[in-house]
């Protein structure tokens, strides 16, 4: 491939099927178990709080296809660290032609400057996420600098195996699904369940709607809340990706957050949550249901998942570089 007939850019909306066929391209080498739709990439690049134009860059053929494209991220609103986050990819016909290392380059240069528009009170870096398969990908940040940050571990659970009997509700609070109009309440039980976690960044209300409990995938009938009277002690939160499922074969609830406020807490909450999260998966003819997780998730999740017959599928590493 020469690089001489490449085209640089911004992406828009209209790339999302030449860009579905990229991620498919690099699915099928890198084995991530990612797989996305043409709609939901859309979706993606409709987001108004990027700006495509200014936080994105793609290289393609003369054809008009993808072979490398990377978007950055950033969140309205963080606590004590500012994590611009560089998502993208090169295709593997085109890795070690020095691809990556010019996204990440641009990468670093328009994170730094976008951390000293927004935050720049705060400590700020650029972040790369990284499947445990991708070793050119690895081997790309490492020379870059990065370190290690974050490990979080994929975790499924088959549906057909026998389920935990749900525990009974300590008294005083009430198991319930997830109701629209619980929604807000639901966004602050998040912000504060998960405050203090590395990289956290508590959505705002426009982030809440479009990407939690606003998005396509989203799940409702499968979601559910624990009560004490007018508040949400806990919550968790379901998405069924059909993209994956088209590709697999496999109908999988995926747990996306699952979070116990602190008073709460070491009541068995999180257990009575994910127990009934699961006889409800089964009886919506689910076949899998998966989740991520910390690694040193403080709160002991790993340890619940582990019990409830969770087994670790593969690993994602965050990869840091600060920003001046």
């Amino acid at each position: 491939m020469q690089a001489s007939t490449l085209t640089w850019r911004a992406l828009t909306p209209d790339d999302a099927p030449a860009l579905a066929r990229a991620y498919a391209l690099v699915e099928a080498v890198d084995r991530t178990g990612e797989y996305f739709s043409e709609e939901e990439i859309r979706r993606e690049l409709e987001d108004e709080s990027v700006d495509l134009e200014q936080d994105t860059l793609a290289a393609l053929t003369p054809d008009g296809e993808f072979v490398a494209f990377v978007r950055l991220l950033s969140s309205a609103v963080v606590e004590d660290l500012d994590r611009v986050s560089a998502d993208g990819a090169v295709v593997p016909d085109a890795r070690g032609s020095g691809l990556g290392r010019r996204l990440l380059e641009w990468a670093e240069d328009r994170a730094a400057g976008l951390h000293r528009e927004r935050h720049a009170d705060v400590p700020g870096v650029v972040s790369v996420v990284v499947h445990e398969n991708n070793s050119s990908k690895e081997a790309l940040v490492r020379a870059a600098g990065y370190e290690g940050a974050l490990w979080e571990y994929r975790m499924t659970r088959p549906l057909d195996h026998p389920l935990p009997d749900v525990p009974p509700i300590p008294t005083g609070l009430d198991l319930t699904p997830y109701s629209a109009d619980w929604d807000e309440a639901v966004r602050q039980a998040h912000q504060e369940a998960f405050t203090g976690q590395w990289g956290f960044s508590p959505p705002d209300e426009q982030r809440w709607s479009r990407w939690y409990t606003g998005i396509p995938a989203f799940r409702p009938d499968v979601s559910w809340l624990v009560l004490d009277g007018d508040e949400v002690a806990a919550f968790l939160l379901t998405y069924f990706f059909e993209a994956d499922a088209a590709a697999t074969g496999v109908r999988e609830a995926y747990i996306g957050q699952l979070g116990v406020r602190a008073i709460w807490r070491r009541r068995g909450v999180g257990g009575v949550l994910l127990a009934r999260a699961l006889q409800s998966y089964r009886t919506a003819a689910y076949m899998r249901a998966a989740l991520t997780v910390d690694t040193a998730n403080p709160t002991g999740a790993l340890g619940l998942y582990k019990r409830s017959g969770f087994a670790v599928l593969d690993t994602w590493v965050t990869w840091i570089r600060p920003l001046g």
